[in-house]
C-alpha cells in the first residue's frame, strides 16, 4: 500500500499557536479532524499519525500519514525527512503545507516541483529530502508593509478581520488534499488556485 505523507509546518509550543507561521498546524488539524484521526505519536522531530482511510472511494484504502514537524520552521526538513524515510514515502508522494507571504489571507494555491521562494522551511525539505518535486498547498498570510519586518509579521497573530477568512480557506484544506491525491494535482490547481484579486 502507498503511503502519502501530508505534513503541516508551524514552530511547536504554545506561544506559537494561531500565529501566521502556523496556519498549516492548523490546516493539518482540520484534515486530521476530516479523517477522524484522533491519537497522535510524539517524538523529539515531530508528532504524527498513520491513518487507511477510503480517501477516493476505490477498492484499496489510502495509507496517510499526518506530520506536525516539531523541529522549528527553518528546520522542518530534519524532521520531515525522517518520517519519509522510516516510512518508505517517495518524494512526489508528500504534501507539505505551509504559509506563503506571497498570497493574500484567505486565498490558497497548490503547486508541485516549484522553488522555496525564500521560505526557509520549504528550502529545508528540499535540502533534506532530495529535492523540491513534492506538492506545495500555499495558504495566503499577506505580508508587512516593511520588508525588515518579515520576522515579527510571520509571527504575529491574524487580526480579528482577517481571522474570518483564515477560518474560511482552512476548512477548505481537507477538500484540497483529497483532490490532489485522488484526482491529481492539475484537478486541484484548476479549483484551487483562483487568480488573487486585490480591493
Amino acid at each position: 500500500m502507498k503511503t502519502i505523507m501530508i505534513a503541516g509546518l508551524g514552530n511547536p509550543g504554545p506561544e506559537y499557536d494561531g500565529t501566521r507561521h502556523n496556519v498549516g498546524f492548523m490546516a493539518l488539524d482540520a484534515i486530521a479532524h476530516s479523517l477522524k484521526a484522533r491519537r497522535f505519536c510524539h517524538n523529539r522531530l515531530a508528532e504524527w499519525t498513520v491513518v487507511d482511510v477510503d480517501l477516493c472511494g476505490r477498492a484499496e484504502p489510502t495509507r496517510i500519514l499526518l506530520v506536525k514537524p516539531q523541529t522549528f520552521m527553518n528546520n522542518s526538513g530534519v524532521a520531515i525527512g525522517t518520517m519519509m524515510r522510516e516510512h518508505a514515502v517517495a518524494l512526489r508522494d508528500i504534501i507539505i503545507i505551509h504559509d506563503e507571504m506571497d498570497l493574500p489571507v484567505g486565498y490558497l494555491r497548490v503547486s508541485f516541483n516549484a522553488t522555496a521562494a525564500g521560505h526557509k522551511g520549504v528550502r529545508s525539505i528540499a535540502e533534506q529530502c532530495g529535492g523540491k518535486g513534492f506538492v506545495r498547498v500555499r495558504i495566503g498570510i499577506d505580508k508587512p508593509g516593511d520588508p525588515d519586518a518579515v520576522v515579527d509579521f510571520v509571527l504575529s497573530r491574524f487580526s480579528k478581520p482577517e481571522w474570518g477568512a483564515v477560518v474560511d480557506i482552512i476548512a477548505k484544506t481537507p477538500m484540497a488534499v483529497r483532490t490532489i491525491v485522488c484526482d491529481g494535482i492539475m484537478a486541484a490547481q484548476d479549483l484551487f488556485n483562483r487568480k488573487v484579486t486585490h480591493n
